[in-house]
């Protein structure tokens, strides 16, 4: 009788939870030193040091310092996607809407993701494939906010004459605007929050 034989495991198996966490590790660390000095003025040494990891770890997970801001930009892409999608959950109240942004608007975190994002937009300037991968993000991302934006209007959340093209177009583009004011008057939070919810309440003629 034969018996087929199992293939003998070398090395340790594979803990993808652990993997995870200490990619996401790493890129927590690099996260601290792209927000404080900006992507290329960020030694790799420097982010082993924010991430409490040594410099052979990180490239155990990330070749190169490029693979690191590649994948901080997709996380920040994922965010601004659930961000659409939650913010057009809601009625879109005044209440409603402070609720879902004031993460962003109102707390440091929310400041330092702004800048985070800016620097993105430099890195898109300097990189062809990361401004490639912006430009198909963009187009994504507004293509998620028109399907919302007629999903409101369906549910009769927003005035059926409302147009999700063209309002999509212009909220992203006052979003985007605002956001460049506010990496550079973070106290004015507050301030622009109130100023983004009249530009979404005058495209969707609600009450602001």
């Amino acid at each position: 009788m034969s018996t087929t034989k199992k293939p003998v495991q070398r090395g340790r198996p594979v803990n993808e939870q652990a993997r995870q966490e200490r990619m996401t590790q790493i890129l927590d660390g690099a996260r601290a030193c792209f927000i404080a000095r900006g992507f290329h003025a960020s030694s790799t040494a420097e982010i082993s040091a924010a991430a409490g990891v040594s410099v052979a770890n990180i490239y155990q997970y990330y070749p190169n310092k490029e693979a690191l801001i590649i994948a901080l930009i997709e996380a920040d892409l994922k965010r601004h996607h659930d961000m659409i999608v939650r913010f057009w959950a809601n009625d879109l109240s005044v209440t409603a809407v402070k609720a879902t942004l004031s993460d962003l608007f109102l707390t440091k975190e929310g400041h330092d993701l702004a800048v985070l994002r800016a620097e993105i937009a430099s890195e898109g300037a300097r990189n062809p494939d990361v401004a490639a991968m912006l430009r198909r993000s963009e187009a994504g991302l507004i293509q998620v906010l028109q399907r919302s934006i007629l999903a409101a209007r369906d549910e009769g959340r927003v005035p059926l004459h409302i147009d999700p093209i063209a309002v999509g177009e212009r909220l992203s583009l006052a979003f985007e605007g605002i956001m460049r004011l506010y990496v550079f008057s973070p106290s004015d939070g507050a301030i622009l929050l109130d100023r983004y919810y009249s530009q979404v309440a005058d495209s969707l003629h609600l009450k602001a």
